[in-house]
């Protein structure tokens, strides 16, 4: 059985307009391709990365320093999620001179 939130489409429409069908799996819509009114491939929006700790160091290496506090306390937060890893507070040291 089909999920009804899915749009069928015929391999014959897929083909004629793919770069369309791929615009709107961007935007969260899913597709199933048929073939003889059979179901033949998914077209689906692509998963969201998972989280990891290189994508807050990035974002924590790029912040601009403030006078706030916060990134002091982004790396409080960090280190009470997984412990303080010798690694990561080297790394991150530079934060430390600004606040």
């Amino acid at each position: 059985m089909i999920n009804p939130d899915v749009t069928l489409l015929t391999a014959t429409d897929a083909s004629r307009r793919f770069a369309s069908v791929l615009e709107r799996a961007r935007a969260g819509e899913s597709f199933v391709v048929t073939k003889n009114g059979a179901p033949m491939a998914q077209i689906v929006p692509p998963s969201p990365p998972p989280p990891n700790g290189a994508s807050v160091l990035a974002f924590l290496e790029a912040w601009e320093p403030d006078s706030e506090g916060f990134t002091d306390d982004i790396i409080s937060a960090l280190d009470q999620l997984t412990g303080p890893q010798d690694r990561d507070q080297e790394r991150l040291a530079w934060v430390g001179d600004y606040s």
